[in-house]
């Protein structure tokens, strides 16, 4: 009898192990990400409003928080996309570059309750582009601002890892087309990792 229900016990186990996750994975959930993000700007040769340049191909820092809703294949949320600004390199003034997104994002999960999971988003929103320059000359001068809102969109993809039912990791690849800021076209690839917790 003892054997019969070690075996049992040992069976359920591996099924447990190899079988996937329950609906317990849905629900509403917080997501946080960070990675690098690396903007590609048409129509700028990289020089700024007064003789400088701004490496747009420098990488940067992304940061993002999330809330939303996954059921079975599909996750929907709302996210706010940090990304740390681009700085030039004239002497006599400070010139920064800097974007941050408020995204609505889509995501499939090809196998959702599996311990692992390839998945692909799309996303659209709005992102403010700015760019600044102040004059840091002793005898001052002038300083200029230029803001814009543009429409983006994203889409992209990546894998996640269970660790608990309730609890991921994610990795992953997202291509944005930022919009306009005055006669350039900003878009930006990011990788980025995160994890997610579901409510």
């Amino acid at each position: 009898m003892k054997k019969i229900l070690l075996s049992a016990t040992a069976l359920t186990l591996v099924a447990m192990m190899s079988s996937p996750a329950h609906a317990e994975c849905d629900g509403i959930y917080m997501a946080v990400r960070g990675g690098v993000v690396e903007h590609e700007v048409e129509g700028d040769n990289s020089e700024t409003l007064f003789g400088g340049t701004i490496k747009y191909d420098d990488q940067k820092l992304m940061l993002s928080g999330a809330l939303g809703y996954r059921h079975k294949h599909f996750r929907g949320e709302f996210e706010y996309v940090y990304r740390d600004y681009l700085k030039g390199d004239d002497p006599l003034y400070s010139e920064k570059y800097k974007t941050y997104s408020y995204m609505l994002n889509a995501y499939w999960d090809f196998m959702p309750y599996h311990w692992w999971s390839p998945y692909v988003s799309a996303g659209a929103g709005f992102s403010k582009l700015k760019t600044n320059a102040v004059d840091t000359t002793p005898a001052g001068g002038i300083d200029f601002a230029e803001e814009t809102t543009q429409f983006t969109w994203a889409v992209g993809g990546g894998l996640s890892l269970k660790v608990t039912n309730r609890f991921n990791i994610d990795a992953g690849y997202r291509y944005y087309e930022l919009g306009n800021l005055g006669a350039s076209d900003d878009k930006a690839q990011e990788i980025y990792g995160g994890i997610r917790y579901v409510f």
